[in-house]
């Protein structure tokens, strides 16, 4: 099949959450045999390249101006991606930002491909109403999509109480092999966290506070904070506390090597449709610390592959920490986080994707 993946931003500009996940996607797919194209836009003219197996085409983005920060993000490269759309004669395409959704279904309606609309966020009413027209936008979205789909459960029971949509699940995954490093656990106690500090939601003032708090109980304690190329939501990241630092850890080899050697990975945050980080921890054998009742807490087994904290409880926290450190040390740990892991690997998903592919290629055929 001809498929296009479009999402605004991509590698090297940003390179975590759902940036990673499509090009992932889109390497798998192209291993199967698929023609896969990715559309996304960057500041410089428009170029074409042949990267990891697939073609990545980047439309110029053009300047911002302030009154179009009232409305969706990337709107203006929207009328780009939608003429490279138009001129690959694609099978079938796959939206992953709701700009650029719209833009798909704007193009449906006009002769386009059918599309999947992946929508990774968790589409809360604040969200919703944050920009001028986002519902109007999503609604169209959703209505010429062939399928919808979010990430978790997390995800979908918002989606169908303000969008009035029923979404299927289609969660991210993970190459395992690539988390698979033959590094052993720091000397001394060590975690890591590589959430975008940068986004409020990921919360780093609890983070570091919890950290505060769990050091002056075990001095020796280090956090390592994985710097995040974000423009867009780590533009300016925090100021980082006594024992903690930077790490430039970008590949997925970087990656693997900072989540082995640690005991125990953290993600702070609230409001996270799934956690691919967490995912990524799991799979370098590695247990995650992080709160309750959210998408990631799914993908755990407390007291096994990870410990969870109350959300927006320091203290909380600064213990599911230590139980974590300890949890590191156990020598069934990094098995029992693989095997969570494996569940999500890419090989494993793949077909999930392509058969919604060929059920919306097959139903616009039909017509």
């Amino acid at each position: 099949m001809r498929i296009a993946l479009l999402q605004p931003c991509y590698w090297p500009e940003v390179r975590r959450g759902t940036e990673r996940l499509v090009h992932d996607l889109g390497v798998v797919l192209s291993r199967r045999g698929h023609d896969v194209t990715l559309i996304t836009s960057h500041p410089g003219r428009t170029s074409r390249n042949l990267e990891d197996g697939f073609e990545v085409v980047r439309v110029r983005r053009p300047p911002s101006f302030p009154p179009l920060r009232w409305y969706e993000d990337h709107l203006d490269s929207v009328p780009g991606a939608m003429l490279a759309l138009r001129r690959g004669h694609f099978d079938v395409a796959h939206a992953f930002h709701p700009a650029y959704a719209w833009g798909v279904a704007k193009a449906r309606r006009m002769g386009g491909p059918p599309f999947v609309f992946s929508f990774h966020g968790i589409p809360e009413r604040r969200y919703l109403v944050q920009r001028r027209y986002r519902i109007e936008m999503m609604k169209l979205a959703i209505s010429e999509a062939g399928w919808v789909t979010v990430l978790s459960r997390e995800a979908a029971d918002p989606f169908r109480r303000y969008l009035l949509a029923e979404p299927e699940i289609l969660p991210g995954g993970v190459f395992c092999k690539d988390f698979d490093a033959a590094v052993g656990r720091a000397a001394t106690p060590t975690v890591v966290c590589a959430a975008s500090m940068g986004d409020p939601r990921k919360r780093a003032d609890l983070l570091f506070s919890a950290f505060e708090r769990l050091r002056s109980r075990e001095p020796d304690v280090a956090l390592r904070v994985v710097k995040a190329h974000d423009p867009f939501l780590s533009a300016d990241p925090p100021s980082l506390p006594p024992g903690a630092e930077w790490v430039d850890a970008n590949s997925a080899t970087a990656l693997a090597g900072e989540y082995a050697s640690a005991h125990a990975s953290v993600l702070p945050s609230v409001g996270e449709a799934f956690g691919l980080v967490a995912l990524e921890s799991l799979a370098a054998g590695t247990p995650v610390v992080t709160g309750r009742g959210g998408a990631p807490a799914d993908l755990l087994e407390e007291g096994k592959t990870g410990e969870l904290f109350d959300p927006d409880d320091e203290a909380s926290l600064a213990e599911a920490m230590e139980r974590g450190l300890a949890l590191g040390l156990r020598n069934d740990t990094v098995d029992a986080c693989r095997a969570v892991a494996e569940n999500f690997d890419w090989e494993r998903l793949v077909g999930s994707h392509e058969k919604i592919y060929h059920a919306i290629a097959n139903a616009a055929g039909s017509r």
